[in-house]
């Protein structure tokens, strides 16, 4: 135990190290220069911390036969190259707010305002896909009051350093643990009619058993628990990168849950309509989707057909 701690703090103090640097530089240098510099250094640290093999077992597991060993294989390359672009904007977006203000464009706003509307606050319902960390920034530019839920790591010195950064992504955000205190910031925050951004496809542990690409998986009933609860809007949005690379944030219509009588059982029904709805987004994005969300079974051959013997 002495020594993952050990290895946790040195971990860290790396991670602040690389951040300060990157941070320092895209604040001093020309954009096009700044991503030629950092490219190296934010691709090694993303095929150690996103292990491209991973992706590639996920991948197999989800699409089978459908996709040829060549196609993964670029998929899960396409992965980690969002990863490295990601990150790259999210720097040259600390940097240059404006850029973000001015660059990201958005389709669907008439969404967010219709649910706001009802004065019960938005779930804003997230996935590890596109680059979601720009998300609360670019709808905090907007100047909506948006909270993401986030789960802090709990060595001290990088929660102190996270807070000290977050101001710089226009980012207000609720820890996740301890969770009697999230759920009541959370509640607080929907009272007030605001939006909680809340990802939805942390798919490895869970109360409800769900289907991903038709392997049982377990999903969390956060999100739908609390929006029962508090009456608050489900409205599903997402920032992907378009074939040009410019940054697209797409706020779809409002969720409807559906209320029948039985808590549990509409608890269990609409986190199966929110994976459903998941799998199909990633299906559209299969290359910006973060594969490492969710644990998933190789699947196997079918069984080879014996003739019958006479």
């Amino acid at each position: 135990m002495k020594l993952k701690s050990i290895y946790l703090w040195v971990f860290y103090r790396f991670l602040e190290g690389t951040f300060l640097a990157l941070l320092g530089l895209s604040r001093s240098l020309p954009p096009s220069l700044f991503q030629s510099l950092s490219a190296p250094v934010l691709k090694l640290l993303i095929y150690v911390l996103v292990p491209r093999r991973r992706i590639r077992r996920n991948l197999q597991a989800a699409f089978g036969a459908a996709y040829s060993d060549a196609t993964i294989k670029g998929l899960a390359k396409g992965v980690q190259e969002h990863f490295v672009n990601n990150l790259s904007d999210c720097f040259r977006h600390m940097a240059d707010p404006e850029h973000t203000r001015q660059t990201i464009t958005i389709e669907g706003a008439e969404n967010l305002q219709s649910a706001m509307a009802k004065g019960r606050g938005v779930i804003a319902l997230g996935a590890h896909i596109g680059n979601f960390v720009l998300v609360g920034t670019r709808l905090d530019l907007a100047e909506y009051q948006f909270h993401t839920l986030f789960r802090v790591p709990s060595e001290k010195g990088i929660r102190s350093f996270i807070d000290r950064h977050l101001p710089r992504f226009h980012l207000r955000v609720i820890p996740s643990r301890p969770r009697r205190s999230a759920v009541k910031k959370i509640l607080e925050a929907l009272k007030r009619n605001e939006i909680v951004f809340i990802l939805g496809d942390n798919l490895k542990r869970g109360q409800i058993e769900t289907r991903l690409f038709g392997q049982k998986v377990p999903s969390s009933r956060g999100p739908v628990s609390l929006a029962l609860r508090s009456g608050a809007a489900v409205v599903p949005m997402y920032l992907i990168r378009n074939y040009d690379g410019g940054l697209h944030l797409v706020i779809e219509p409002e969720m409807v849950m559906s209320r029948n009588g039985s808590l549990s059982q509409d608890i269990t029904d609409n986190t199966k309509q929110i994976v459903r709805y998941l799998e199909d987004l990633i299906r559209r994005y299969p290359d910006q989707w973060n594969w490492l969300t969710v644990r998933m079974r190789k699947r196997r051959a079918p069984p080879l057909a014996h003739k019958s013997s006479r």
